[in-house]
């Protein structure tokens, strides 16, 4: 009787349409009894049930009121209890997963704060960070991804703080709070840019002073206080650690350089909507790229390419923008921008290989080409050798030498046996397996594609491998072993060298007859 019955099977509504279908009194039932059924979605519930809507009439004209904010430590404590259950070497594995689930709750302050929210934002995300940095202290974080998830809260922390009006006692209470948080996060290598949070609670829009202008201060705060009180507050406001400010009163080594609130002011004023600020900003602060992008935006491409042609410094920063406008269609600036970029300092893979497929398409081969050699050194592949190979046409016989030059400077073997393999110089290929310090694979991929042309060396090869891996007594190894022989049997084969190969194959079954794990792999030869 066959499993399936094609003609029997029905096409599902998705399940979208099939709750739309039921009433209110089905869905609580079945939303109750989910809970019943699954308790540990409780705390991403009631999160959910307590998130006022962002959007729409109801965003404009309900009356604000403060988040729970223990609904949220709720949610957060759970997620970063929820691997308390698995093995270590299991927990270890999953901290990426729950990083991610943190991350939902950071998103969820971000659509408050879109939604010109930023107290029920911070609420969220001071929760986010105080629960978060103390996972530290139950769970492993060996690869650093919950610690860099907790550093990197710095900017979005900074930007709602800046879309705050606080009161000046408010901002003290709010410093203090946030200098102990960041205290304690980089005892355990975590602070990141939380130190953005701390200047903008106590700054705000305001320029900060300058570093010798502050340790002027703390120094005539010294000595106006025979009580050292100068010094306890300075411990006080900015969280220093008491015994490094006593300690000689070494100011330029104890003072940390105050930190760039740009990018969160940037941030905030282009979700405000504040354009000639936000420009004047860009410009005050030579954010030259956002500059041209926000340009761009605009409908001002003209403007935004003469701008970056004049201020844009790296290749990195020419890329951005010439994807802006071909985004936004305007080819010919983005090309002329992106072949400007190749001249620029940094890294020209990127921009070479984002390039080089546009310029190809409008039919500008010379162009092309120059994009992708551009990208060839830092990041050679047979794909990429094959491309110019193709686009140089008749330059090629010139060209050729210095990228394979190029491949050989790169310390890419993989590559370079891949580029000699193409070329069927398989003596060359042979060099390259047989240098120092090169990986398996390379061999392997060298034995593979010269196996029709030198059948001898590909038998020798194969059975110094396969002996290397035989003559220790470790199970794991006798899978690639046999996979050795497996091409020292096709080598022979070539060579017409059967007999040999058989005989062979009988001395190897008799030196290992007591690995019954070895002699099950060299039965399948």
């Amino acid at each position: 009787m066959p499993r399936h019955r094609p003609k029997q099977l029905t096409v599902r509504q998705n399940l979208a349409e099939r709750l739309t279908g039921l009433s209110h009194e089905d869905l609580l039932a079945l939303v109750t009894k989910l809970l019943h059924d699954k308790p540990e979605l409780s705390k991403w519930v009631e999160a959910a049930v307590s998130m006022p809507d962002p959007t729409g009439k109801a965003a404009r004209k309900r009356k604000r009121k403060p988040v729970d904010a223990d609904v949220y430590r709720r949610q957060v404590i759970g997620i970063l209890h929820s691997l308390d259950r698995m093995r270590a070497s299991e927990a270890y594995w999953q901290v990426g997963s729950l990083v991610e689930e943190l991350r939902g709750v950071q998103d969820t302050a971000m659509k408050l704060l879109d939604a010109e929210d930023p107290e029920a934002a911070l609420t969220i995300l001071l929760t986010l960070l105080e629960e978060a940095s103390q996972g530290i202290e139950f769970i492993d974080d060996s690869n650093g991804e919950l610690g860099g998830f907790v550093g990197e809260l710095g900017l979005p922390l900074a930007e709602a703080i800046l879309s705050l009006d606080l009161r000046p006692l408010d901002r003290t209470k709010l410093v203090e709070r946030l200098t102990r948080l960041e205290h304690y996060a980089s005892n355990y290598g975590m602070e990141g840019n939380l130190d953005l949070t701390i200047q903008a609670a106590q700054y705000g829009w305001e320029e900060p002073p300058s570093d010798s202008a502050r340790k002027r201060q703390m120094a005539r705060d010294s000595d106006d206080d025979d009580d050292d009180d100068g010094i306890d507050e300075a411990i006080e406001d900015y969280g220093w650690d008491e015994e490094k400010v006593y300690e000689g009163h070494d100011w330029g080594q104890r003072l940390s350089p105050l930190g760039d609130l740009t990018e969160a002011k940037l941030n905030v004023l282009e979700r405000q909507g504040r354009t000639d600020d936000y420009l004047a900003l860009c410009q005050q602060a030579k954010r030259h790229l956002r500059y041209a992008l926000k340009l761009c935006d605009l409908k001002r491409a003209p403007e935004a390419l003469r701008y970056a042609k004049k201020h844009l410094t790296t290749a990195d920063e020419a890329q951005h923008l010439a994807e802006k406008l071909k985004t936004l269609r305007h080819i010919s600036e983005a090309l002329e921008i992106g072949e400007r970029g190749l001249k620029l300092k940094g890294s020209k893979v990127r921009l070479g290989e984002w390039l080089g497929p546009v310029e190809e398409a409008q039919g500008r081969t010379k162009e092309a080409l120059a994009a992708w050699w551009a990208a060839f050194p830092k990041n050679p592949s047979l794909g990429t050798y094959k491309t110019l190979n193709r686009l140089a046409g008749a330059r090629w016989k010139k060209l050729r030498p210095q990228v394979i030059a190029a491949a050989r400077k790169s310390g890419d073997k993989q590559v370079l046996a891949e580029v000699w393999l193409f070329e069927q110089d398989w003596d060359e290929a042979i060099r390259v397996a047989e240098g120092r310090n090169v990986w398996y694979p390379v061999i392997e991929t060298v034995a593979d594609g010269v196996l029709p042309h030198r059948p001898e060396w590909v038998a020798r090869m194969s059975v110094k491998q396969a002996e290397r891996l035989m003559a220790e007594p470790k199970s794991k190894n006798y899978p690639i072993a046999a996979e050795w022989l497996q091409r020292a049997k096709r080598a022979y084969t070539r060579l017409g060298h059967a007999a040999e190969w058989r005989n062979y194959l009988t001395k190897v079954s008799e030196k290992y007859k007591q690995r019954p794990a070895l002699q099950a792999q060299l039965r399948r030869l």
